[in-house]
């Protein structure tokens, strides 16, 4: 958690979770992979669930999105300090360039690119290196309570 750059000292930071209902089947970090079966890194958290609404974190620029081999349809936000990315999806919501608010829909749930079944992979990157997304969560939620 070293690598993340300090908050922003915005008086609304509006955060939210990217999905309302899911079932966490990966967590970040080495891991077996379920399709190769070899030890791999996974550098972000899969969260089960069928064709949920995929929502961006917080507010920022849809940097990017696409279809990625691995990761399928894919949304990429730019959000000033960290990025997210939102993989797997049936269907991208949004367009390059476009900025969103934090709870705006970027995409559905899916199970493009390289799965074993429908799910979100988010993921965070802080400074081009990704973190864990669940503590990356939980340290801003508790910066918000803190501050009010």
């Amino acid at each position: 958690m070293d690598s993340i750059k300090p908050l922003p000292e915005l008086p609304t930071l509006n955060v939210i979770m990217p999905l309302t209902e899911y079932r966490m089947t990966s967590k970040f970090g080495w891991r077996k992979h379920p399709i190769t079966g070899k030890r791999d890194f996974h550098n972000g958290i899969d969260l089960a669930t069928r064709a949920g609404i995929v929502r961006s974190i917080m507010e920022g620029t849809v940097e990017s999105t696409g279809y990625h081999r691995n990761l399928g349809n894919y949304v990429c936000i730019d959000h000033g300090f960290v990025h997210s990315v939102y993989g797997h999806l049936s269907r991208v919501t949004v367009k390059n360039g476009q900025a969103i608010a934090a709870g705006y829909p970027v995409g559905i749930t899916g199970k493009s690119g390289r799965t074993t079944g429908e799910h979100l992979h988010f993921s965070i990157r802080s400074n081009g290196i990704y973190i864990d997304p669940w503590k990356f969560l939980r340290r801003i939620l508790q910066h918000i309570e803190n501050e009010h």
